[in-house]
């Protein structure tokens, strides 16, 4: 059995892309600078327009943006996946991060935790929104277009065949392998 036993296991072997965000986040806890990457790859332009909607300025914004994702390099040892997912984790810290540059900027107390009602929903919105962006960002840029060209710009399967000079098959099968791995990387995501 000295195959077997030769053998890398699967996380090793995989590139980060290809990685659950909780086991990102496990990588970015030992220092994994691909890991890291990734999730700005995944999650930095949610976390951006989660903290331009809290602090309805880009500047402030970007630092926040820029102070949640030290925090994730600092801080990613201290994910619990038994606690939530780790979009719930990665908001929380953006959410704090926005409230810390608005303390800096305003000098106001700003609230951290959910609030009731109205203020709830929005960040339960937001919430959704950042998990489905990350979804968005792990699928293969093939299905990824055709997706992005369906349910954004509302085109049909043979205007998409028509405008990527792709056969109307070929964008049929993308449009149903990337909906089954959107919903795959959701279910796992705990949405």
């Amino acid at each position: 059995m000295p195959g077997v036993l030769a053998r890398r296991p699967d996380w090793i072997t995989r590139a980060p892309g290809e990685h659950s965000d909780d086991r990102l986040l496990s990588l970015i806890a030992r220092g994994d600078r691909e890991a890291f990457r990734t999730v700005w790859d995944r999650y930095g332009g949610a976390i951006y327009s989660l903290c331009l909607r809290r602090l309805s300025d880009a500047g402030a914004a970007e630092d926040a943006t820029q102070e949640a994702f030290i925090s994730v390099w600092r801080r990613a040892s201290t994910f619990d996946p038994v606690r939530g997912t780790a979009a719930t984790w990665l908001f929380a810290v953006a959410r704090n991060a926005a409230a810390q540059v608005a303390r800096r900027n305003k000098g106001q107390d700003v609230t951290l935790t959910l609030l009731g009602g109205a203020e709830a929903a929005e960040d339960e919105a937001a919430l959704t929104r950042l998990v489905v962006h990350s979804a968005l960002a792990r699928l293969p840029e093939t299905e990824r277009t055709v997706l992005q060209l369906s349910y954004f710009d509302d085109l049909s399967q043979s205007q998409i065949a028509d405008r990527l000079s792709l056969p109307l098959g070929t964008v049929k099968t993308r449009v149903r392998s990337g909906l089954k791995r959107l919903m795959d990387y959701l279910e796992d995501a705990r949405l």
